[in-house]
């Protein structure tokens, strides 16, 4: 039964990627608004107060234009199988590698970002955003552009830019401001603190606390 749920789920992402690239010109140009409640994935441009579904808006591939949830975006069981081939393909592994810091992060500022949260997102197995302006919460893990704000999952955290509290198993971003706390915690850029068994950033590498306030 499981098996077939999971197979689901992938056949679901498969039609919103695939079966909706192309779309009719008025629904680039009028605005599509959800109130009080609405059901993700959405067409919706905005949905103001619950989103709620089994995955998020992020499926909906090939958008010339970006969707927005206010509030509480709730989602079971969430984009984390997503994310399985990124445990040995660390989308950061080149930036690492070449240290380009400021291009990687260029890149992925002038990316479209498909969705961006405003308020609280939940999922159990994890999240899978471009933007989160406040809390990101999972059961295991999360994958992003950028975090204003709190992102805690048990096993990974993995963004581009972290602007505030990072909490996991795995801490990794191109930059962060602020603080990760986990077992490892790696960035290319730090402006704050890393509490951790092992940090790493652009100054020095240490066991328990790191740390860098220049730029």
């Amino acid at each position: 039964m499981r098996k077939w749920i999971l197979i689901g789920i992938a056949l679901m992402q498969i039609t919103f990627c695939y079966g909706r690239a192309t779309m009719e010109n008025d629904t680039v140009s009028k605005k599509l608004n959800k109130y009080v409640l609405g059901f993700v994935p959405s067409k919706a441009d905005n949905i103001y107060g619950i989103a709620i579904g089994p995955l998020g808006s992020e499926i909906i591939c090939n958008k010339p234009y970006t969707k927005y949830s206010h509030g509480l975006n709730f989602q079971i069981p969430g984009q984390g199988f997503i994310q399985s081939f990124y445990i040995f393909n660390s989308p950061f592994k080149k930036a690492y590698k070449s240290n380009l810091t400021e291009n990687t992060l260029i890149q992925a500022d002038t990316a479209l970002k498909r969705v961006i949260h405003n308020g609280l997102l939940v999922s159990l197995t994890g999240t899978f955003s471009d933007q989160v302006n406040g809390i990101s919460i999972s059961g295991w893990m999360s994958l992003g552009n950028t975090i204003n704000g709190i992102t805690i999952n048990p096993l990974w955290n993995l963004y581009y830019r972290i602007n505030g509290l990072s909490i996991g198993l795995f801490n990794s971003s191109v930059e962060t401001k602020g603080t990760q706390i986990g077992v490892i915690n790696k960035t290319l850029k730090l402006k704050g603190f890393q509490i951790g068994i092992w940090n790493k950033n652009e100054k020095r590498s240490l066991p328990f606390i790191n740390w860098n306030f220049k730029d």
